[in-house]
């Protein structure tokens, strides 16, 4: 497994977790030590081993989507055609949201490489189904949002 893939996967894990309803307030208010903090108190829950170079990635990741939180979720409803976001599993809404903040604030990583590890993860976390969903919205908003076509 790539380091971007395992840090990805650890992402995934942490924002879900970090959707459950004891952190809606917190996480508004968290600087980003805060954010690392708690981010290594939840790997260490988990047992998982991650190298500092996917830490690094997490880290950006995490801190990126919380403060550009707002901005992604307006891109995603846009796309949504015939889907209110609370109709989407809350795996498949934070799969959306990595996605898109790393297809639109980190254009070095490869669209397609981003879509796929988003549909891979869908298919680990959530459904089978899920695959053709992300990849249909995150098309869409890599093309059409963000005029991207590689």
């Amino acid at each position: 497994m790539s380091t971007k893939r395992e840090a990805r996967e650890f992402c995934l894990q942490f924002l879900y977790h970090f959707q459950l309803p004891a952190f809606q307030d917190q996480k508004k208010e968290l600087d980003s030590t805060e954010i690392f903090s708690r981010m290594q108190e939840f790997r260490q829950t988990l047992s998982i081993v991650l190298d500092s170079e996917a830490q690094a990635y997490v880290a950006t990741l995490v801190s990126g989507i919380l403060k550009t939180h707002k901005e992604i979720e307006e891109i995603l409803v846009k796309y949504l055609k015939n889907w209110k976001l609370s109709r989407i599993s809350k795996i498949e809404h934070t799969i959306f949201m990595m996605a898109i903040y790393e297809l639109k604030y980190h254009p070095e990583v490869p669209g397609k490489v981003v879509i796929n590890e988003a549909i891979e993860l869908g298919k680990k976390y959530s459904t089978k189904e899920s695959a053709g969903f992300l990849n249909g919205i995150l098309d869409n908003v890599f093309k059409q949002e963000l005029n991207r076509n590689e």
